[in-house]
């Protein structure tokens, strides 16, 4: 976010989330530190809140509370500091801890209390937390919903499966025979939520023209176009294509030292793995459908003599690249468009 939103911050607000409750620490006045423990529910945190303003010259505007990707348990607290239009800092718990060195021994107030020292240690480069619409919670939430129930289908089909031709029949056939309905019910449950996302979102008039967009590019479907959106927050968090191809595990990075070491660029193992699959699927899509694509994969494995998974690491960042850039000019994708540059007009 932009600096002139830290720039006046005083008070250091370090919190280490759990079920029930979280630990905070609080730092402020260049050495002085104040710890606690709050109930992780609506009436504490407001009642913290309202205790902080004992401290000598506490102001909320001067303020930034800073703590781990926690999942759900930690929404009621971002919920309630949002309504009170505080200044909060979400970061994954890696990057944290990879921030401070060496790192030793672990509880709940060590943990806040190095989460303080990260924000003090960052400020500059703190970015806010952006809150996000109340539908594109329920669209991340019928998501991870469908991906729980699919993982289900596979657990129980798969070894039903396998079991064919390696024990009895009759008793491959009785377990079957159990597991049906369950697997019937699982395929209707699918197409159910898949119906109730679609609806959500052509219903909102913002998330609709977002999505129409995406779809437009090749390569895109209904599934990857929804994790863009909700991981984006519909293009709010995440607003360039080398930003989010980085999130994705899609940007190669160098590993290289002085003369000793020079190895090829790679892309990181800190993805989000499960578009960067997406992305793959749509790449094979892509490759015999799309003349522009398809050129370049032959050029680049045939005549170049590249690693095809490289080169189809190249095309993810492409669709990548035609996605942002569509939604950026607000416009669905055009094979044929031609960009033309302001002196040429």
């Amino acid at each position: 976010m932009g600096s002139n939103k830290l720039s006046r911050i005083k008070f250091f607000i370090g919190v280490d989330i759990s079920k029930a409750t979280f630990n905070y620490c609080l730092r402020y006045g260049g050495g002085n530190v104040f710890n606690g423990k709050v109930g992780n529910n609506v009436e504490s945190i407001t009642e913290f809140i309202s205790g902080l303003k004992q401290v000598p010259n506490f102001k909320l505007r001067y303020t930034v509370f800073g703590m781990e990707v926690t999942g759900v348990y930690g929404l009621i607290l971002i919920k309630t500091l949002a309504k009170m239009k505080a200044k909060v800092v979400v970061e994954p718990a890696l990057r944290i801890k990879n921030s401070l060195g060496i790192i030793r021994g672990k509880n709940d107030k060590l943990d806040a209390a190095r989460i303080a020292r990260y924000l003090i240690k960052n400020l500059q480069e703190l970015k806010l937390w952006v809150p996000r619409r109340k539908i594109i919670d329920e669209l991340s939430s019928l998501s991870t919903l469908r991906e729980r129930i699919v993982k289900v289908r596979t657990i129980m089909v798969t070894p039903l499966e396998e079991d064919d031709g390696f024990i009895d029949p009759s008793i491959s056939k009785s377990n079957i025979d159990l597991c049906q309905p369950s697997i019937n019910h699982i395929n209707d449950l699918v197409p159910q939520i898949d119906d109730r996302i679609k609806i959500l979102w052509k219903n909102d008039v913002h998330c609709n023209r977002l999505m129409q967009i995406m779809l437009s590019v090749m390569g895109i479907g209904d599934v990857t176009a929804l994790q863009i959106l909700i991981h984006t927050n519909e293009f709010k968090s995440i607003t360039t294509a080398r930003t989010f191809a980085s999130y994705c595990g899609v940007a190669p990075f160098e590993h290289n030292s002085g003369t000793s070491l020079n190895k090829n660029a790679r892309v990181s193992p800190f993805a989000n793995k499960r578009i960067k699959s997406l992305l793959h699927n749509g790449v094979r899509a892509c490759i015999p459908n799309d003349p522009e694509i398809k050129a370049y994969y032959i050029r680049r494995v045939e005549v170049d003599k590249k690693n095809k998974m490289s080169v189809m690491n190249a095309i993810k960042f492409k669709i990548i690249c035609r996605v942002f850039a569509c939604v950026r000019a607000d416009r669905l994708y055009d094979r044929n468009y031609v960009s033309v540059k302001p002196n040429e007009i």
